[in-house]
């Protein structure tokens, strides 16, 4: 074992990729915690440097789903709305809002997240604090789906074989090739996907490797500001990913209809915050952080077909909120 994870450091420090049978085998035997910590360390540190591929991400990725615990549905069309992270914006959890607003208007949801890692506030966290069981197992997050049309994925309890290597990620303190496996591993096997990504190079690679592993239709988007959501301040680059074929294209506030809001008008600065925000929003409070849920539920909508357009989108969203569905479609995940 020791001797190919060797052969494979030194083959990414010369600057060659992966292959997807390859990758998979090495992540495999981490996932197993067949592997020399030291070994696991130098491979994703030599990954990291060379840049991590697209071949590298679907074998990883496959590795990860053969290990995860998975949550039991019947539902032909299935959303979710996790993203990479890491884009430092600071923002509430808009990508949270949107699978709530999303569910209330129809749309069945398995939401993967987990606590924060590079954010200021993770899924995990703002759900707690809305009140939301984070630490349920898969028959109960299953049962949650079939309930109410929506349940919280948590990667930390889904995932059980990262035991493996979280220490080593831990010890390295910086984003490796399992920072981007996340939203590439939904526990539920979403056929949907509006997926953030916080750099252009991000966003491409992972748009490819989504196609790769087959989805119906995901939107992979990126914003020119630096967030991993769909962006009201400037443009939002897409990569409308379906099963044998990709379209790019951009958005503005202007094709939603809503007015331009920075990243700053979004800011919070922890869980506790994010969830006050969210609170507000489905209480029927006006303004930017409204708007940023309206356009990410508008694109979701759009993506899953239950809107024409991403105007028509924003409508319904809208009413989502207004008629108190999408506050009582919370009350539901919370089990009240």
């Amino acid at each position: 074992m020791a001797s190919l994870f060797q052969a494979a450091i030194v083959q990414a420090n010369s600057g060659t990729d992966l292959d997807e049978d390859q990758t998979s085998d090495l992540i495999d035997a981490m996932l197993r915690g067949e592997a020399d910590e030291r070994d696991v360390a130098n491979l994703l540190l030599a990954l990291k440097e060379k840049g991590e591929s697209v071949s590298e991400l679907v074998g990883a990725s496959r590795a990860m789903r053969r290990h995860m615990t998975r949550i039991p549905h019947s539902h032909q069309v299935l959303l979710d709305t996790c993203g990479t992270g890491g884009s430092g914006s600071g923002t509430f959890n808009i990508s949270t809002a949107v699978a709530i607003v999303a569910a209330a208007a129809g749309v069945a949801v398995a939401k993967h997240g987990n606590r924060r890692a590079t954010s200021l506030t993770g899924s995990a966290d703002v759900l707690e604090v809305l009140g939301v069981p984070i630490e349920s197992d898969a028959e109960s997050v299953a049962q949650r789906l079939d309930r109410d049309g929506i349940c919280f994925c948590f990667a930390a309890k889904l995932h059980p074989a990262m035991r493996h290597v979280i220490g080593v990620r831990r010890q390295l303190g910086v984003k490796t090739l399992f920072n981007l496996l996340g939203p590439l591993c939904n526990p539920a096997g979403a056929t949907h996907q509006l997926l953030g990504t916080s750099t252009l190079e991000t966003q491409t690679m992972v748009a490819a490797a989504i196609g790769a592993l087959g989805t119906t239709r995901s939107f992979v988007v990126h914003g020119a500001d630096g967030q991993d959501e769909v962006s009201l301040d400037g443009s939002t680059h897409v990569i409308d990913v379906r099963a044998s074929t990709s379209d790019t294209y951009q958005w503005t506030a202007a094709d939603f209809g809503l007015q331009p809001a920075t990243r700053d008008a979004l800011y919070a600065a922890d869980p506790n915050k994010s969830a006050e925000i969210i609170r507000r929003i489905f209480a029927g409070e006006s303004g930017p952080c409204r708007d940023a849920v309206l356009a990410g539920t508008a694109a979701a909508l759009v993506l899953v077909g239950v809107a024409s357009d991403i105007r028509d989108g924003v409508t319904k969203a809208a009413e989502t909120i207004d008629s108190g569905a999408a506050k009582d479609k919370l009350a539901s995940l919370v089990g009240h």
